[in-house]
């Protein structure tokens, strides 16, 4: 029977790779769209 401190670990593990996967292709995005159309954000800067 598993207990509630045995899934803590895991479930941060993955929260902490899903956050760092979308800031690098958040980062991925930005990069591009200025090499692409000289905007950090587009409408803004």
């Amino acid at each position: 029977m598993k207990t509630f401190s045995n899934e803590l670990p895991n479930y941060w593990r993955k929260a902490e790779l899903t956050n760092s996967r979308m800031a690098m292709i958040g980062f991925f995005i930005l990069i591009h769209n200025y090499a692409l159309f000289g905007w950090i954000i587009p409408g803004i800067f």
